[in-house]
């Protein structure tokens, strides 16, 4: 039997003992047979108090009260030994007592344990939905949780970055965090190479006096566990102590700790996706405010080196006129690496692959390619995100990377916003050229508006003094001069609307009378005060009647605006070809000769500008010649009509 078994008789004298009983009390049979079980107590195997609890259910069992009594006892060396003691009456009317024992110290090690893990994962649930705690106070609390679980009084975070492991976290071990040391000199050697957790009882004994870690940290005793962050290593779980521990750490011990880097890596994961949507909303923010694809591009590559730890970013747009891909921004760290960011022609570079099948695609080695656009590139991994058909950015690192899960799915949804953000900024910058164009073409109707107002007004002032003078006189002849006045009118405004619509046709010169046209454009002049005289013979033109008419038609009134009623206004020939309109007012004020032909810019209070510009458009499409010479008094208009090529606004002298 693995059990032990022993009788007693009424005085407590043990009468019998099985083999097994010395392994559980250290003492052979031959001792035990005779003596009661306080001897136990002399060779130490028990304590006083524990033989005094035996004693009482001994009693308990003589009373006849039960039959039948369980017990645990607790060794001095730490063993529990669970008793179940059966009351038997002897042949002489006796009372003995017939007993087993069982070790039980492996059972109730492992319900502690289990209690005591129920009690952990409580503690670690009610941490895990404190909203108030960040992800660094959580992870502290697991730190602790786990040292009081273990009974050991070191527990740290470390992150593992190649063949360099950092102390994020710490409990225990003040100076410790945020430090830094080589991997090889750290138990979490093993870890980071083991599927299962490690567990060291006791350094000297496990690995050998001689393990460079037992030597430099003195740690004797350590249990560590991955912490996995999307399906790769972040880093390890760990507890420690400096003594040797005096049991070996069970599988629920083994089994909580690996737990404990379950939920590391699950809060560290949480907590950078986070981050992460987070960054990325501000970034959007960002993006939508961006007035130029360059602001865009600017934001999307520094948003990348910053959240996803890739400095090397560059972002190029495409150019539909040439088919390529063409540089647009770069973060630091790229321009510092490549000097020059290059243009990507057609099938030149793996980033083709990416822009045409608008997915995107990433290279954990680009030593693995075979055809990479620059073999000599200090590029070792990239990943290129497409932005629909207006570009890419690529993300690159100089060494090789695993890109996870999440780094994926962040950069993609950058460049969606990115993406969107250009969509933007086209937006923005055709309604901005179409407010462009609509503020010209309000410009060009509003100055319509006063072209028509101006243009009309002379033949419109004729036609009602002249019929005013035939409703006195009734002669016909006035009569005759207000449908001269209609018809002219009706000209100007088939002309404007031509020009209205786009549609102005060019002039249709036939030979004309200059004098007949400037007594004519005369006659529409509503200022009974003023004088025309003709100086000279004027001779004949080939010209657009009506246009004409306009252009000494608005002369004549720049003259009278900005003159006065009583001008005197003279018309001569020039020597070179052509002819002259002088007044005999204050003339143009000094600087104003060259606004004066620009339309809306004039010096006078009751002048438009209209008229003169007006005139400028009659000459241009005549091919004429417009000077404006220095005078000293009046001012002078010279129409040159031979040779001319084009408008000038200044002369050096006068003709004619």
């Amino acid at each position: 039997m693995t059990d032990g078994v022993f009788v007693l008789n009424d005085d407590d004298t043990i009468t019998y003992v099985n083999a097994a009983i010395e392994s559980f009390v250290g003492i052979d049979r031959e001792t035990l047979v005779g003596a009661t079980f306080d001897r136990l107590v002399d060779v130490r195997a028990i304590d006083a108090g524990e033989y005094d609890r035996f004693v009482e259910a001994l009693e308990i069992l003589r009373e006849g009260t039960q039959r039948e009594y369980r017990m645990t006892v607790e060794t001095t060396s730490g063993s529990k030994l669970e008793l179940r003691l059966c009351g038997r009456q002897g042949s002489g009317g006796g009372n003995g007592v017939v007993g087993t024992v069982r070790d039980v110290t492996d059972r109730e090690r492992a319900l502690e344990t289990l209690e005591r893990q129920q009690v952990a994962l409580y503690r670690l649930y009610q941490a895990d939905v404190n909203t108030e705690l960040s992800a660094e106070e959580k992870i502290e609390q697991a730190l602790e949780v786990g040292c009081e679980f273990l009974d050991l009084p070191i527990g740290y975070l470390s992150s593992v970055d190649g063949e360099t492991q950092r102390f994020d976290r710490v409990v225990g071990f003040d100076g410790l965090e945020n430090t830094s040391m080589p991997l090889k000199s750290s138990y979490c050697r093993l870890t980071v190479t083991s599927d299962d957790p490690v567990a060291i009882q006791d350094a000297e004994t496990d690995l050998g006096a001689d393990d460079p870690t037992y030597v430099e940290s003195g740690i004797s005793c350590y249990i560590g566990t991955k912490v996995p962050v999307n399906g790769a290593l972040h880093g390890t779980f760990c507890f420690a102590a400096a003594d040797a521990r005096d049991r070996s750490f069970s599988p629920n011990e083994r089994e909580f700790v690996r737990l404990l880097g379950l939920w590391a890596g699950h809060n560290l994961e949480r907590q950078r996706t986070e981050r992460v949507l987070r960054r990325l909303h501000e970034v959007s923010e960002n993006l939508m405010l961006a007035e130029s694809k360059l602001a865009v591009a600017q934001i999307a590559v520094d948003a990348a080196a910053e959240l996803f730890d890739l400095p090397i970013t560059a972002c190029w747009q495409y150019d539909e006129a040439t088919d390529s891909l063409q540089p647009l921004a770069a973060t630091e760290n790229a321009r510092e690496l490549i000097e020059e960011t290059p243009v990507f022609e057609r099938g030149e570079a793996l980033v083709w692959e990416s822009f045409d099948t608008k997915e995107v695609r990433w290279y954990e080695d680009l030593a693995d390619e075979t055809d990479p656009h620059n073999p000599d590139t200090p590029l070792r991994s990239e990943i290129h995100i497409p932005l629909g058909h207006r570009g890419v950015i690529v993300n690159g690192a100089t060494e090789p990377r695993t890109f996870e899960g999440i780094d994926i799915e962040s950069l993609t949804l950058l460049g969606e916003l990115v993406t969107n953000a250009l969509i933007n900024v086209d937006q923005q910058e055709s309604l901005a050229r179409r407010g462009e164009a609509l503020q010209r073409q309000n410009k060009q109707l509003e100055e319509f508006a006063h072209l028509v107002a101006h243009d009309l007004r002379n033949p419109l002032a004729g036609a009602v003094g002249f019929l005013e003078i035939a409703r006195e006189t009734h002669e016909s002849a006035h009569f005759d001069r207000v449908k001269n006045s209609h018809n002219r009118m009706q000209g100007l405004i088939n002309e404007l609307l031509d020009i209205a619509r786009g549609q102005r046709t060019a002039v249709e010169p036939r030979t004309l009378s200059v004098a007949s046209v400037v007594t004519e454009a005369w006659s529409y002049v509503d200022a009974p005060e003023a004088t025309l005289s003709i100086a000279g013979d004027l001779g004949q033109i080939d010209a657009d009647e009506t246009r004409l008419l306009q252009l000494f038609g608005n002369l004549f009134r720049n003259s009278v605006e900005h003159a006065g009623s009583e001008v005197d206004v003279e018309v001569g020939p020039l020597d070179a070809g052509g002819f002259y309109v002088v007044d005999d007012g204050p003339g143009l004020p000094e600087g104003a000769r060259d606004d004066v032909l620009k339309l809306g810019k004039t010096r006078s209070a009751k002048g438009t500008g209209i008229g003169l510009s007006s005139v400028t458009d009659i000459i241009e499409a005549h091919g004429w010649e417009l000077a404006i010479p220095n005078t000293a008094g009046g001012a002078r208009f010279e129409i040159r009509t031979d040779g001319a090529t084009g408008t000038t606004t200044s002369m050096p002298e006068t003709e004619g």
